[in-house]
């Protein structure tokens, strides 16, 4: 009885992983809340999945910690190809009537270009294993600056105009990118602008980010018979591809009213 006893144990851990890895209810609560933070938008590297585990967490700390981050590319659409492993850590309860002892837990977790596939399944530590911090996501934004400097560069272009001095103009009067993200410490990269002329009316979009960082945002403006109109498309318009970023749109000016 002892030998089947000990049989059974070892299917049940092969098969049910959390039966038989450390980890707690508080553990497994902290990774699930972790994983489910993280889904979305999807991430393109381990790596980027890593930094905003620990962003979620609020950073590297003896409570919860990325210990791997690895890629593993596949050609099937279901498969997990971003792995990262969870340690949660807490430290027990002093209570005297009902101590808790320390529990220190880790957890596979996998996510491919949808996002998370794989719920967090508990697994020994790996020996000797170390917290990872992945470089910051960069930031993708177009700043609140370039609403009322693309107003005034719009309202100031004379009547007939050419392409060329728009991007002239632009060039000149347009914020630059800020080396850092003041609140985050994050590199910023400038938006990527669009410019199309439809006689004498002209429209300008700047477009930055992707679904990899965060959504992306969207600054359109166009004067159109003279008349000068500057916007912020709703997230939602531009994320489902109705309003896309584009110097077309701003002249035609779509995505002024969000959507109900």
């Amino acid at each position: 009885m002892r030998i089947v006893g000990v049989a059974c144990l070892s299917v049940l851990c092969a098969v049910v992983l959390v039966a038989c890895a450390p980890g707690d209810a508080e553990t497994d609560k902290v990774a699930s809340q972790v994983a489910a933070e993280i889904d979305s938008p999807p991430q393109t590297s381990a790596a980027r999945y890593a930094r905003k585990a620990l962003d979620a967490a609020h950073g590297p700390s003896p409570s919860f910690a990325v210990v791997e981050m690895r890629d593993t590319p596949s050609d099937d659409p279901e498969a997990v190809t971003m792995r990262l492993v969870f340690r949660v850590h807490h430290d027990g309860s002093q209570d005297e009537w009902f101590p808790g002892q320390p529990v220190t837990a880790c957890y596979d977790v996998g996510f491919n270009f949808r996002g998370l596939v794989r719920e967090p399944s508990r697994r020994d530590c790996p020996v000797g294993a170390t917290s990872v911090d992945p470089p910051p996501i960069p930031l993708r934004e177009v700043p609140e600056g370039f609403d009322p400097a693309l107003r005034s560069v719009l309202t100031g272009l004379p009547a007939a105009v050419a392409e060329s001095d728009v991007l002239a103009v632009l060039a000149r009067s347009m914020p630059g990118p800020r080396p850092v993200n003041p609140d985050k410490q994050t590199p910023e990269q400038p938006p990527v602008q669009d410019v199309a002329l439809r006689g004498a009316d002209v429209g300008v979009a700047y477009r930055a980010g992707d679904r990899s960082t965060y959504g992306t945002d969207c600054l359109l403006g166009s004067r159109v018979q003279g008349a000068t109109l500057v916007w912020r498309p709703s997230w939602d318009q531009v994320q489902s591809g109705e309003v896309p970023c584009t110097a077309k749109t701003a002249l035609d000016r779509r995505g002024t009213t969000p959507p109900r």
